[in-house]
């Protein structure tokens, strides 16, 4: 006997139209395909009722006028237990559906309508499996770069994340769901390809505006390879501060913007970028901020400092990228990214911000604007390009000795000593405690 279930709903009579209607959204938008049959009790016995000509009409009219997109069901008679009924066969694969202009998702025999939320993730996620990720590329398993999967392989087994599979191409592509018979999927072709499937473009400019760059550059390369590229220019080409440490024989450099904190931003601009389209990441360093820009818009109907105060389920655009990054320990753990990168800004007093569009997502990162004369009341009303450059050194860590000021702002210890008179006379900076444990009180 046949029974309700999470695609097969049963209506008594034609009476439930509407409330079939509502079924067929849910099982649509849960399934892809189901079936209802007018003409069933719940028990699944069979339930006489009157079957005419128009009935049939009806029923097709009546899903014409209320499921959107449109479908188009089979509908015929058959017979249970020598009764006839009333069989509607359908599916459809342009999720989601709606009935009577709202959404509704089949949880066991019974539809539920979705929340806001729901409908989002349904609207993204369907439209990747349709468009993108998991379709099949142009590329081949001769395309895939062997250094790039056995750099990652290696990794991903050291980290306990993936267990040995051996060190052939094809079964290891094929056990993470990268390939499509012969054809590498449009994930495993961004990810491992060595046809350089993906641009990056880094600059830095002189000012906080894109008026003059002091460096520019564009490579083009699979994820890892850019993730790699991308981390290799920003520590490159932000400020650094230095000091002896607590044994006074060895420096220790500190950052301008914490390296885990970039290095988060940068694996999630890879990971949550949209991929279907002309796709080109972004790297910009203005005398200001450092701007990580992925194409394609926040992913998630939560703002991301919602991530960084409390738990919240992550939504994932790139469902078979992001597990690919995890597996190798490039993504620690879902949906911790955001607030990890804002705990360890927060510590180092670096602002986060972020810009989202309908095209693209900007995470920003601030930075001393060495452009900008400190707003101090000076008594010579003017401070000097390299007295302003100490004292942010000194901002970054008022502990700096002379010593690590000559090698910070790289000149003479005569100058530095010079600039430190300087400043103190102008009431700018002031020594606590002694020249051996003491510190400098920055006004």
């Amino acid at each position: 006997m046949l029974r309700e279930d999470e695609m097969n709903e049963f209506k008594k009579t034609t009476g439930e139209l509407n409330e079939a209607m509502i079924s067929i959204s849910g099982i649509l938008n849960k399934h892809g395909h189901g079936t209802i049959y007018f003409g069933l009790k719940n028990d699944g016995s069979p339930n006489q009722f009157m079957i005419n000509d128009s009935t049939l009409r009806d029923i097709s009219r009546k899903i014409y006028e209320a499921i959107k997109p449109q479908i188009f069901p089979e509908i015929l008679t058959d017979t249970v237990d020598d009764v006839e009924i009333i069989k509607v066969i359908f599916e459809g694969r342009d999720k989601p559906y709606s009935a009577f202009g709202k959404y509704y998702k089949r949880v066991a025999d019974e539809d539920r309508e979705m929340t806001p939320s729901e409908l989002r993730r349904m609207m993204i996620a369907q439209e990747y499996e349709e468009n993108w990720e998991n379709q099949s590329s142009k590329d081949t398993i001769e395309d895939i770069d062997g250094d790039t999967l056995m750099q990652f392989y290696d990794n991903a087994v050291a980290c306990g994340r993936l267990p040995e599979l051996g060190r052939e191409k094809y079964n290891l592509i094929e056990k993470l769901g990268l390939i499509n018979g012969s054809q590498i999927t449009n994930a495993g072709r961004v990810l491992f390809s060595k046809n350089k499937p993906i641009t990056l473009k880094m600059a830095v400019f002189a000012t906080e505006h894109k008026d003059t760059f002091l460096d520019i550059s564009r490579i083009e390369g699979n994820i890892f390879e850019l993730i790699n590229a991308a981390m290799g220019y920003i520590v490159k080409n932000i400020r650094w501060s230095s000091r002896l440490g607590e044994d006074g024989l060895h420096r220790v450099e500190t950052p301008e913007v914490p390296i885990d904190a970039l290095r988060e931003a940068i694996v999630n601009c890879f990971a949550h970028a949209r991929y279907d389209g002309s796709v080109q990441h972004e790297i910009d360093i203005y005398a200001d901020r450092i701007e990580i820009i992925n194409p394609g818009s926040f992913a998630n109907e939560f703002k991301p400092e919602d991530f960084a105060k409390r738990d919240i389920h992550s939504f994932l655009r790139n469902e078979v990228i992001a597990k690919t990054l995890y597996l190798c320990k490039d993504v620690e753990t879902f949906g911790s990214g955001i607030r990890k990168i804002y705990n360890l800004c927060n510590e180092n007093a670096v602002n986060v911000s972020y810009l989202n569009t309908d095209t693209d997502f900007t995470l920003r990162f601030s930075r001393v604007n060495r452009n900008i004369m400190p707003s101090h009341d000076i008594k010579n009303d003017t401070i000097s390009e390299t007295e302003s450059e100490v004292l942010e050194w000194l901002r970054k860590d008022n502990h700096l000795t002379t010593a690590e000021l000559v090698g910070n702002c790289n000149k003479s210890l005569r100058t530095i000593n010079r600039i430190i008179a300087s400043l103190k006379s102008k009431g700018l900076i002031e020594r606590i405690g002694s020249n051996k444990s003491g510190y400098w009180k920055v006004k």
